[in-house]
């Protein structure tokens, strides 16, 4: 049986800072000078972020940035990208193949293509490691120290472009002091999980750590089976096999997840600082599908008449083997006047799945088999003086995918068609970025990048016929006999560029305004290939984005505000095509410009010593206002549409509480809630295709020594138990609903020791 993925390695993620305790640091983070223990004193306004590759307090960055410390991940028991989407206004996860390849929007940017060789508009990184594939993103999150989020388009920072913004998954340090910790769970769907780390020093200048997670059980998806619906159905007696009998399982959707992550940190000199980290993972966990609201295609099958959530009719048990691994390799040389920073990264991934078609019928059942490796190199040089700072790098990226989907129709067309390809794509860049301080409290901020980027595209797709009456190839001709192969190549370039003015009047107010230019390369459709013109690939997009705002950091109040528009052209969306026979596809086309602008605002006040509010909204408005096709029909029907994964409005808010329980004990609450209104997942707005809005309530109370030594905790999700669509599945005209988590109760324990 198939498995499935959640696994990574030095991580980081970005987050929100109104959700993070008054005080969030960098302990020992990756841009410190080097050869030195990074030493910050905690002061209640000091959080020390990396987002622009140096240790800098949040409130002197001139851009729109979250972050979630490890401290809120731990608490909250953020362990997947789904859970920081759960959390964060603005930041959308749109689940692409059983969320086995999910798709990220930022601020309303971003695709929700979920094909594996199409690059993320939100660019992701995991201790300064480009991720360019969506798979990469299936990890579970552990041992974090913190993840940081850019709103906006990434031009002269990182190693590559990104037209939404950069998701930063920074990892835990290697520590000079002994020191570990375990946390055991177990939640009400009988779920354990188990997580931990050690540390410490190997010798006066070497440092160790691991850590590891493993996550078992959790199902809580009732599937029908076959038994008592479809078990011996088959259109042509005697040739093709009959739907298996499948029996009814309860408590389905286990996970089934271990990953470990090694690193080491040697201080060789005085001038230079070693960084060395691995990891592996692999998941067989069940993938928990959509739940059938409509007819199979034959008629066959019609589920009840009153939605049943949680349940599975799918006669496949969608489940995933894989197995990732990978590791980053840096070095830091002070050169006196500049640093010298190589990054050399490495990722790789193997996964056979399948997903099902939501009914338990053979309509449409894709089962995937696929390879990805990823390498990165970037070098740069920064330096930083009383007035003036600059970064100037060069990067360069391979990637090469080889995929197989066998998309099997036994009960529809009697046959499969199955797509292989081998994709190989490189980038290389070279950017920088300059600040000067031209008078007190004043400073202009610009960064240039030029991007070349080639791919190469092998393969296509061909009508599978085991029993001798398959109908595929009358419905797509060039598939039959030996299919239909190309070779298509695809390259391109860009130069794009940023300008920002930042003022600081007082020592706790900052002023920004910025104009960025973003870019995200073309490339080639993922989907099967069924004509000539599938070929052809659609090209890069663009987006100039203005923003302006305020921070604010006072004794028991910091805010942040911020007012931006994007002018998006050239948009690469995700639009179904009629492939005749009730048979849709979805395709990339560059066909939408677009406009989206809106307000963001993160608050967080300290109440009492012991009481803190936090809260962060976004209210965002979108539209196409271009679209390119020959019928005008159709452009009058996307004109005025709302972009997909892009909620209106959206709100969290958290409390916070603690108090000392005699000398050695501590009670701490937190309470915390969001409200996110629904979102079309598709360009033609369909409302069938709608996310529900929600409101979602969560809770944590926590009883701990307050030397850190012992916790004892409960932590509630979705306590009021809400029922609501994520992202609705759309297959030859059948409906199938994708659900959030229901309420879920865990109680744990955690142990520290050693000295921190």
């Amino acid at each position: 049986m198939p498995k499935k993925n959640l696994f990574k390695y030095t991580g980081a993620i970005l987050l929100t800072f109104p959700f993070m305790p008054a005080t969030v640091f960098a302990q020992g983070t990756q841009d410190r000078d080097v050869g030195e223990e990074t030493d910050i004193a905690e002061d209640d306004n000091i959080i020390i972020v990396t987002a622009q590759r140096r240790e800098q307090n949040l409130q002197d960055v001139g851009l729109s940035l979250s972050v979630l410390g490890n401290e809120q991940l731990d608490e909250q028991k953020v362990v997947g990208i789904a859970d920081i989407a759960a959390t964060l206004p603005g930041f959308d996860l749109f689940r692409g193949n059983g969320s086995n390849n999910p798709t990220m929007t930022v601020r309303g940017v971003g695709t929700t293509n979920p094909w594996i060789n199409n690059n993320p508009s939100v660019a992701a990184y995991v201790d300064d490691v480009y991720m360019p594939v969506s798979p990469f993103l299936t990890f579970p999150i552990f041992d974090i120290e913190r993840v940081e989020l850019l709103k906006g388009p990434q031009v002269a920072l990182y190693g590559r472009n990104a037209t939404a913004g950069a998701l930063n998954f920074i990892s835990a340090r290697p520590e000079g002091a002994f020191y570990g910790y375990a946390d055991v769970s177990y939640n009400e769907h009988d779920m354990v999980e188990a997580r931990g780390a050690v540390t410490g020093p190997l010798a006066d200048t070497v440092n160790l750590r691991l850590a590891g997670i493993t996550q078992q059980g959790g199902g809580y998806i009732d599937r029908l089976g076959t038994d008592s619906t479809t078990a011996g159905f088959t259109r042509v007696s005697g040739v093709v096999p009959p739907v298996a009998s499948v029996a009814a399982r309860k408590d389905y959707g286990d996970k089934d997840i271990f990953a470990l992550r090694g690193s080491l940190e040697w201080f060789a000199s005085d001038r230079v600082e070693v960084f060395l980290s691995g990891h592996y993972g692999q998941d067989r966990s069940d993938i928990i599908g959509s739940t059938a609201i409509t007819s199979d295609r034959l008629g066959v099958f019609t589920p009840p008449a009153v939605k049943v959530p949680f349940t599975d009719y799918d006669d496949v048990e969608p489940a995933m083997d894989s197995e990732q691994y990978g590791g980053v390799f840096r070095v830091d040389v002070d050169l006196d006047a500049v640093t010298l920073t190589s990054i050399t990264g490495y990722e790789h991934i193997d996964r056979a799945f399948a997903i099902g078609d939501f009914v338990p019928t053979r309509i449409a059942e894709p089962v995937f088999d696929e390879s990805i490796s990823s390498f990165n190199q970037e070098v740069r040089l920064t330096h930083e003086g009383a007035q003036t700072y600059f970064l100037i790098g060069a990067s360069y990226g391979e990637e090469t995918i080889d995929y197989r989907r066998d998309l099997i129709a036994y009960d529809l067309l009697l046959g499969s068609l199955s797509t292989v390809f081998e994709e190989k794509d490189r980038s290389l860049a070279v950017f920088g970025q300059g600040e000067w301080e031209f008078s007190p409290g004043w400073k202009v901020v610009g960064g240039l990048r030029y991007t070349s980027e080639d791919k190469s595209y092998s393969g296509g797709s061909i009508e599978l016929d085991p029993f001798g009456v398959s109908q595929v190839k009358a419905l797509f001709p060039n598939t039959a006999g030996n299919g239909l192969f190309g070779n298509p190549e695809y390259d391109d370039d860009d130069l794009s560029g940023s300008l920002a003015l930042n003022w600081k009047p007082s020592d706790t107010v900052l002023l920004y305004a910025s104009v960025s230019n973003g870019y995200k390369s073309g490339g080639f459709d993922g989907s099967g290939i069924t004509e000539p013109s599938s070929f052809t690939p659609y090209g890069a997009e663009n987006i100039w984005a203005y923003e302006t705002g305020i921070k604010v950091f006072a004794d028991r109040i910091q805010a942040t505000g911020s007012f931006f528009y994007y002018d998006y052209s050239d948009k690469q969306v995700l639009a179904l095509v009629d492939l005749g026979g009730g048979i849709n596809e979805a395709i990339i086309q560059n066909a939408a410009g677009s406009e989206i602008y809106g307000i963001d605002l993160d608050v967080g006040l300290d109440l009492t010593d012991n009481l803190r509010f936090s809260m962060n909204g976004l209210i965002v408005s979108s539209k196409v206002t271009d679209w390119e096709s020959a019928d005008p029909v159709e452009v009058a029907a996307r004109i005025g549409n709302e972009l997909p994964g892009t909620p209106q409005a959206s709100l969290s808010a958290k409390l916070d509480w603690s108090q000392d329980i005699g000398s050695d004990w501590e009670l701490k609450t937190s309470a915390w809630a969001s409200y996110t209104d629904g979102a079309f997942r598709d360009i033609e707005n369909n409302r069938d295709l709608r996310s529900d809005e929600r409101f979602l309530a969560n809770a944590r109370i926590e009883l701990g020594q307050i030397d850190g030594g012992l916790q004892f905790y409960v932590i509630g999700k979705n306590l009021f138990d809400k029922t609501y669509v994520t992202s609705v599945r759309s297959l030859v005209g059948m409906l199938g609903e994708y659900y959030g988590e229901p309420r879920t109760v865990s109680v744990g324990v955690r142990y520290a020791f050693g000295a921190r």
